[in-house]
């Protein structure tokens, strides 16, 4: 079966399909803005983290590896540990149990860290920006809760505060961004749908 896949080819589908292209592009932009902008807005807060040396790594590294499970738990640092908890189910209980956030359903948040040198950021991001602050500098105290029931490491406190967290700062929906995104995509699936089309149309004409 001869099948010319040159530029001529795929030039001739486009003048054919250009109006429909168009019009799910549009389609898909607009639904996209529509989408993002009735979603609740997202405000963020950060507690920056600097990390303490760890001076009983013998009894650290049992530690933590008890906690998790873990027999032989090699610790790299003591800024893993802290991510480590922070990420931990039993944060997420302790926060839930603290806001009493079973009993609001409209508030979701999320809890990020990313690691920096010597240090970590503690991003919270929800719906409510006094709570996303709370959240966060809760996060932090409550890791040498944490630490002391678990006798995780004798340093006391196990982290040092750069910066408390503050006020949720509003982020933004991104909406070009994501309208472009949306553009691009639907002109894809259009375009992989026509050629996928045509070519079907010359197999059955064989």
């Amino acid at each position: 079966m001869n099948y010319d896949f040159n530029l001529l080819y795929y030039i001739n589908i486009y003048k054919k399909i250009w109006k429909a292209i168009i019009m799910v592009m549009i389609v898909s932009a607009v639904l996209t803005f529509v989408f993002v902008s009735v979603q609740p807005v997202s405000y963020v807060s950060t507690v920056t983290l600097l990390s303490t040396e760890i001076t009983q790594p013998q009894q650290f590294t049992e530690g933590i590896g008890k906690f998790l499970g873990i027999s032989g738990f090699a610790a790299n640092s003591s800024s893993d540990i802290v991510i480590t908890l922070l990420n931990s189910r039993r944060m997420s209980a302790d926060i839930r149990r603290e806001f009493n956030l079973d009993k609001k359903p409209g508030f979701r948040h999320k809890l990020e860290t990313t690691k920096m040198q010597n240090g970590i950021y503690v991003n919270v991001n929800g719906t409510d920006p006094l709570l996303t602050e709370k959240i966060a500098n809760f996060a932090v105290v409550n890791l040498d809760k944490i630490n002391t029931e678990l006798s995780l490491t004798p340093n006391k406190p196990m982290i040092k505060i750069l910066d408390p967290a503050v006020y949720g700062a509003k982020e933004s929906k991104q909406i070009p961004r994501k309208m472009l995104i949306a553009c691009i995509m639907s002109f894809l699936i259009i375009s992989l749908y026509a050629f996928f089309s045509d070519y079907l149309k010359k197999l059955k004409s064989q």
